[in-house]
């Protein structure tokens, strides 16, 4: 039997950035990731990171707050990384590049 395979490779930059705003802090926007199951640690003083197996995210800011990071397979998993942000109401806007810095897609909550 077979456990889970490796771990997806993350790329050498970051290829997701999203802006949250509307008064969301950035270590209530560290707690979404946290409510959804993402280990989270402060990383500076103002500074979050929230990790899982495809990704490794950056939370910073005021207004607005930044999530940036490393998503594998980027094209697949751009909406799994926003995921806890628009299951916590959280209105944000986000872009996801790929190694060559082409736009692959944007996102958004609420969308419109």
């Amino acid at each position: 039997m077979g456990g889970p395979g490796p771990e997806p490779e993350l790329p050498d930059g970051s290829n997701l950035f999203a802006a949250v705003r509307g008064g969301a802090g950035a270590e209530a926007v560290a707690r979404a990731y946290a409510r959804a199951g993402w280990p989270v640690r402060a990383c500076g003083w103002t500074e979050w990171e929230a990790r899982c197996t495809f990704a490794e995210l950056v939370v910073e800011g005021i207004d607005p707050v930044l999530v940036h990071g490393l998503v594998a397979d980027v094209a697949a998993n751009a909406d799994r990384a926003v995921a806890p942000l628009r299951d916590a109401g959280i209105p944000f806007r986000a872009e996801c590049y790929d190694a060559g810095g082409a736009l692959l897609a944007e996102l958004r909550w609420p969308p419109g």
